[in-house]
């Protein structure tokens, strides 16, 4: 379950991104969720996401990797998508990995609570 929030609001569930950047560290959207799953739902504005089968989940996700990649080409930044951890890799194997490569990347950012202190996202 996930729900958009406003910086103000009271947390009600027990993790926090903030989506949709506009550059140098200003994002426009912000979530919170309760789990990894409902991050990717958040992001993708699709509450199906959460309930979905893997192969759609995967769908999914290589959807939003390739619009991810895309962008990143109109500042000149190329963006690979693979099933693995690397730099300038969109990691879509899973929910977990592939928030923590957007991290990485600086298109999500996630509550500092799931990131460790070498500034990785945490499984």
């Amino acid at each position: 379950m996930y729900r958009l929030i406003h910086p103000g609001d009271r947390q009600e569930l027990p993790m926090r991104m903030l989506f949709h950047p506009l550059g140098e560290s200003v994002y426009l959207k912000a979530c919170e969720a309760d789990s990894l799953r409902a991050l990717v739902a958040a992001l993708l504005d699709d509450a199906g996401y959460e309930t979905a089968d893997a192969a759609a989940r995967l769908g999914q996700r290589l959807r939003l990797a390739d619009d991810v990649r895309l962008l990143a080409q109109l500042q000149d930044t190329q963006i690979r998508v693979a099933d693995g951890d690397e730099a300038n890799v969109i990691n879509v194997s899973s929910d977990g990995p592939f928030l923590r490569s957007l991290h990485r990347l600086e298109f999500v950012s996630l509550d500092p609570s799931l990131v460790d202190p070498t500034g990785e996202a945490r499984p």
